[in-house]
């Protein structure tokens, strides 16, 4: 079953606790004129997220966590150019021994969050949702409850509201 509709009507906390609660499995693409983003859904929980315009890239969030230096990130993305895009930058840190799977793992599920808190003040779009959809090529999912994910990203709604 596909479907779709506006954001002004479902906002995205509330599609995300009807497909948690239905149990849902696929994509749930947001569209707005500003940005699109994709959640993957298995048996109503996240597993992946992505975000057309993302505030922060992995090297970004790897050197903010001080795993890697700018001078292993460049170098990183200069043999991710050399060999044409064709690697994932996380995959080269760990082949150059800069990092470690477990810590991008870690990077990775974080920055995935981010993307379902930035969607949430979303009000504008629209959704459409493509049954039995999965990821492809991905070899880092997230682990973590939907309606933690969702407190976690109201709370902060919350928080910028009273500043």
């Amino acid at each position: 079953m596909d479907f779709s509709g506006d954001l002004s009507v479902l906002e995205p906390a509330t599609l995300f606790q009807l497909f948690n609660m239905s149990r849902l499995t696929g994509m749930l693409k947001f569209i707005t004129k500003d940005n699109n983003a994709s959640f993957y859904f298995k048996e109503g929980e996240l597993i992946y997220a992505t975000i057309d315009t993302r505030k922060k890239k992995i090297g970004r969030f790897l050197i903010e966590k001080e795993l890697i230096t700018e001078e292993q990130l460049n170098e990183a993305l200069d043999e991710f150019t050399s060999k044409g895009g064709t690697e994932k930058i996380g995959h080269i840190l760990i082949d150059k021994g800069y990092l470690d799977y477990d810590s991008l793992a870690t990077v990775i599920q974080e920055q995935m969050k981010e993307v379902v808190y930035d969607v949430l003040p979303w009000k504008q779009g629209q959704f459409i949702f493509f049954n039995e959809v999965q990821p492809k090529d991905v070899d880092i999912l997230i682990d973590i409850k939907m309606d933690h994910l969702i407190l976690e990203g109201l709370k902060r709604l919350d928080e910028l509201k009273s500043d």
